[in-house]
């Protein structure tokens, strides 16, 4: 059964250290209906791909703007055997230290970000949405095995330490990638080792001292240190973004098509926070 609440859910700001606390949000008739029809425009651009039951889908939520960064949060997009496309992916939960992996619905994946933010659809190569079937297919074990509930929002794209959102989606991509080599990738280490070996590179985005230190003490879902010292200093974290995953299929070949599917404005909607 599909969750309805969990674009809903909101922090509540608190003090230093104080517990987080996540609180329903409802949002209004005009977003819900935004949403809505987002899903569904959404829904038939991926039934109008001949041939495909496996894409990427990306959309807004927190607001990377000044990083000259579109979308924030990409899943896999998989129609199932009952014809209906649902995704699959991480989410961080309350702004907490951990994540979890969610199935669920268009709609739910799109939320309130698609009264502000374009859908950007990614297709994968045939061999490549062949070698995704198999790994999120069935209870998806292999995609679970790569993922880590420790979550960090920067986590370092080449350490094991912690896991953002994007990264899982990377690191599953790489897997596939090299089981349709006819290789096995059963850990993150070795997905990690193949995207070296691959040259992906990350995005760099500055984060300021006072906002590091901010994260530091009041932040839970946003570590660093599992990035080279190096990084700590300069403030020039590498991360996983939408961007770089679409960027890395590109470069390796593996994407043969990319499509958008517009937002609805809604009056008065600001962009949620993932």
């Amino acid at each position: 059964m599909e969750r309805w609440l969990i674009f809903l859910l909101l922090l509540v700001p608190g003090t230093a250290m104080a517990a987080r606390e996540c609180v329903p949000r409802y949002p209004t008739p005009a977003s819900m209906a935004a949403m809505f029809d987002v899903a569904q425009a959404t829904a038939e651009s991926l039934d109008a791909l001949e041939g495909v039951d496996v894409a990427l889908v990306a959309r807004g939520g927190q607001d990377l703007s000044k990083y000259g960064l579109r979308h924030s949060h990409v899943a896999f997009a998989v129609r199932e055997a009952d014809g209906q496309w649902r995704t699959l992916h991480l989410l961080n939960e309350c702004k907490g230290a951990t994540s979890r992996l969610f199935r669920e619905g268009l709609s739910n994946f799109i939320g309130e970000t698609g009264s502000h933010t374009d859908i950007r659809v990614g297709v994968p190569s045939p061999a490549l949405r062949d070698a995704l079937k198999a790994l999120l297919g069935g209870d998806g074990a292999a995609a679970k095995a790569l993922h880590e509930p420790r979550y960090s929002v920067v986590a370092y794209p080449f350490s094991v330490e912690y896991q953002n959102s994007n990264q899982w989606v990377l690191e599953v991509l790489v897997a596939a990638m090299q089981q349709a080599e006819g290789r096995t990738v059963s850990r993150r280490a070795q997905a990690q080792s193949w995207l070296k070996a691959y040259e992906y590179k990350p995005s760099v985005l500055h984060i300021g001292v006072g906002k590091r230190l901010g994260a530091r003490f009041f932040s839970a879902n946003a570590a660093t240190t599992d990035h080279p010292a190096s990084e700590r200093i300069s403030g020039d974290y590498s991360v996983v973004t939408v961007e770089s995953i679409f960027d890395f299929l590109q470069q390796q070949k593996m994407l043969v098509q990319e499509m958008s599917v517009a937002h609805v404005p809604v009056a008065g909607m600001a962009a949620p926070q993932p």
